[in-house]
Formats: structure tokens, C-alpha cells, sequence
């Protein structure tokens, strides 16, 4: 039998295994952490309104930055090996609707790292294909994402991105890393699916390949291969090749540049499915009101339809 959470309850839970961590031993740590995300709108076929992201009625769907609410732990086990955890939920209401009832539906997980070995991880988490790409979307997890609205976004293959698997991911040399993830059959309907990340960041230039195997029968192989180049500290340019899970949801290129002026960003991002005809174009400008806080505008014209949203986001 499922258990639903209100919002009071979910906080309070929160909360309670934060102070009973506290309490545990001094070489450990726990953080609370959180994103609020409100914003006013018009997302692709939806009307405008508050946080109503992507045309969902879901309230708690934020526009730019998806708001939620986690904590995250580590414990030093002696000789470089920490133990490490992450649970995050995003069942929080900033219009009208009903609460989600899935606890910590975005982050459930323990793993453990070590400097000679790398990160070993366990329990519902993002893809390594998600993990990789995700810089080469110059404004995040935007409800603009001209990537997304193209279909074929390495961020959104399966509309989810995250899944109950295996993740192991190597350290970093010579600018080179690795991540490997497996999500098997008993998880996913009887379909398991593997997840290759290959990475290169040395100096301004960084180079993604991710891959992932089907996780519905009648899928494909998705793969994608991203780079970026710092220009120069205030300017970064995008580039990439994509091919989604399925021929219907095709394949396609995307651009695109993101200057920094001072605390403002200003961008545009562009990306065409060769398959399906469809393009989307990303305007997007961002202001740090501090290191916490930002004020946000997105706009995206489509081939078929277009969004907008402007609001503020908020981390603590």
C-alpha cells in the first residue's frame, strides 16, 4: 500500500533526519538544501498562469529551475573512503493543485567514493547520460529548452530522467572521466538498460559522449555527443549532435551562446530536429540579484507554438 505525504509531513520528516544525523558522529555531515522557483507564464499549449510549466496542470512544475526540497549526507570512513547519500523531493505546491504523493520522487540514494576509485551509487538518481549533457543546455532545466522542444533533448529521452539503478563513475584524469549506469529488467518493466558517459574537460573545452540502450522494447539506442568552449570567462558557445530513443521523436543538431555581463546573462539556443521538421528557437536572460537569488526571463518560439515565463528563483 502506497503512503501519501503532505507538504507539513514531508517538511517534518525532512527535518527529523536531519536532526537525528546531526546528532551522529562528528565526522559526518548532513545539509538541508532547497530551490523555490515562482514564476508567471504561458508554457506550449497552456495558458498563463503560475508555475505551470510545460503546459502541465501539475502546480508544483516550475518554469526555469524545478522546485524542490532535499538533504544530503557524507561520512569520512578512514583511508580516503566517504559513504555518501541524497534523497530530494519536489512534492511542493506554489499554485493550485494536489500534492504529489511520491517522497523524495527526484533523489533517493547511498553510494560511496574514494579518491584512488571513484563513485560507486545505489537508488533512484539521474542517468550519467543526464549527468554529462546537462552543461550543454546553457539555461538548465528551462521549461524553454529549445532541446526539449526540438524532441530530442538528452535531458528529457524518456520524459524522466531518472530511474532505480547502478551508477559508477571513475575519477577524473588528465582531464578525461567515465560513468557507467545500469538499470535492471526487475526496475523497468522487464527491460533493463545500460548508460555509457565519456568525458573530456581540460582548460575552456569540454566534450560529452553519452549513450543509453532502450528501456522500452520497441525504443533504440539514444546517443549524444555535446561540446562547449569558454571563449572567455563571461562567454561560452554549444554544439551538439542528439538522436532520441525513438524514430518518431527523431534526431536532430543544436547552437548555442551565453554572455555574462557583470551579474546579468544573457543567451539564445537553438535546435532543429531533422526528422520530425520541427525547430525551436531560446531567448533567455538572467539576473543575480545575489548568489542565492536570481530573476529569470525565457522565451521560445516553435515551429508549431511558442512559450514565455519570467519569475525568480531562490536557493538556500
Amino acid at each position: 500500500m502506497k503512503t501519501r505525504y503532505n507538504l507539513p509531513q514531508q517538511l517534518a520528516l525532512l527535518l527529523g533526519a536531519c536532526l537525528a544525523c546531526a546528532s551522529a558522529q562528528a565526522q559526518s555531515s548532513v545539509t538541508l538544501y532547497g530551490v523555490v522557483d515562482v514564476g508567471l507564464g504561458k508554457a506550449q499549449g497552456g495558458k498563463f498562469g503560475l508555475n505551470n510549466g510545460r503546459g502541465s496542470t501539475a502546480a508544483n512544475t516550475s518554469y526555469h529551475t524545478p522546485t524542490r526540497i532535499g538533504m544530503r549526507g557524507e561520512e569520512d570512513l578512514g583511508n580516503g573512503l566517504k559513504a555518501q547519500f541524497n534523497f530530494e523531493t519536489d512534492s511542493l505546491v506554489m499554485g493550485t493543485g494536489a500534492v504529489p504523493g511520491n517522497l523524495f520522487n527526484r533523489e533517493a540514494w547511498v553510494g560511496l567514493s574514494g579518491a584512488g576509485w571513484g563513485r560507486l551509487r545505489a537508488g533512484n538518481t539521474t542517468s550519467v547520460a543526464f549527468q554529462g549533457h546537462i552543461k550543454y543546455d546553457l539555461n538548465g532545466l528551462s521549461a524553454s529548452s529549445a532541446m526539449d522542444h526540438a524532441g530530442f533533448s538528452p535531458l528529457t529521452w524518456y520524459g524522466t530522467r531518472r530511474a532505480a539503478q547502478l551508477q559508477y563513475v571513475t575519477p577524473k584524469f588528465a582531464g578525461f572521466e567515465a560513468g557507467l549506469g545500469y538499470v535492471a529488467a526487475g526496475n523497468n518493466s522487464g527491460q533493463s538498460s545500460t548508460q555509457i558517459r565519456l568525458d573530456y574537460g581540460q582548460g575552456p573545452l569540454n566534450v560529452t559522449y553519452v549513450a543509453e540502450t532502450k528501456r522500452i522494447a520497441a525504443n533504440r539506442t539514444a546517443q549524444a555527443l555535446g561540446a562547449s568552449y569558454a571563449v572567455d570567462p563571461t562567454f561560452k558557445v554549444t554544439g551538439g549532435v542528439a538522436r532520441s530513443v525513438s524514430a518518431a521523436r527523431g534526431e536532430g543538431w543544436h547552437v548555442g551562446a551565453a554572455k555574462s555581463f557583470g551579474p546579468v546573462t544573457v543567451g539564445a539556443q537553438y535546435a532543429r530536429n531533422t526528422k520530425t521538421d520541427v525547430s525551436a528557437t531560446e531567448l533567455f536572460a538572467l539576473y543575480n540579484l545575489s548568489k542565492r537569488t536570481s530573476l529569470y526571463l525565457d522565451v521560445m518560439d516553435k515551429t508549431n507554438g511558442g512559450a514565455y515565463q519570467f519569475g525568480v528563483v531562490h536557493r538556500f
